[in-house]
Parts: structure tokens; C-alpha cells; sequence
């Protein structure tokens, strides 16, 4: 699951190339999202490590490529867990 940065930058980041077909520079990701250029960073290297985009972190965040343009569902229990797992279940 995203955080709260990771997950603004994804959707900003998806609808900016959906209507500009281009990716938002660090300083018009910073104007729109309201974060600083810091956390943009990080936010985009988390987007990285949970495989939402493709970038090289030495490289301009406007090279991205998004390959998910949406956070996946959170994950189900396994078939046949019921309750929360209270013994009085």
C-alpha cells in the first residue's frame, strides 16, 4: 500500500501525460502537489520499489514511465480465514 505522497505523485503523474503526453517536471509536480521537491524524491522512489513506475533516480523525474497508473487492491485474507482471529471467533 502507498503512502499518501506516492500516491498523489502516481495519480498527478498518470492524468498530467494523459493530457499533456508528457511527464510533469519536479517543479510542476511540486506546484500541483503541494510537496516539497524532497518528498517528491522519495515519493517517487517508493513508486520505484513497488514497481508503479520505471526511473533512474539520477535522471530527471520528467523520464519516468508509469507502468500502473493505479494502487493495487489491498490484499484479501486467505480462503477460509474468518473473524479477526479472536478466540471467540
Amino acid at each position: 500500500m502507498l503512502d499518501d505522497t506516492a500516491r498523489k505523485l502516481l495519480r498527478i503523474m498518470y492524468h498530467f501525460y494523459g493530457h499533456f503526453r508528457r511527464m510533469p517536471t519536479l517543479r510542476e509536480l511540486a506546484r500541483l502537489s503541494g510537496r516539497t521537491p524532497g518528498s517528491i524524491l522519495l515519493g517517487c522512489q517508493e513508486l520505484l520499489r513497488e514497481g508503479y513506475i520505471e526511473w533512474r533516480p539520477q535522471t530527471p523525474v520528467e523520464t519516468a514511465i508509469i507502468l500502473e497508473g493505479w494502487e493495487r487492491p489491498p490484499e484479501e485474507p486467505a480462503p477460509g480465514f474468518r473473524g479477526s482471529g479472536h478466540w471467540s471467533d
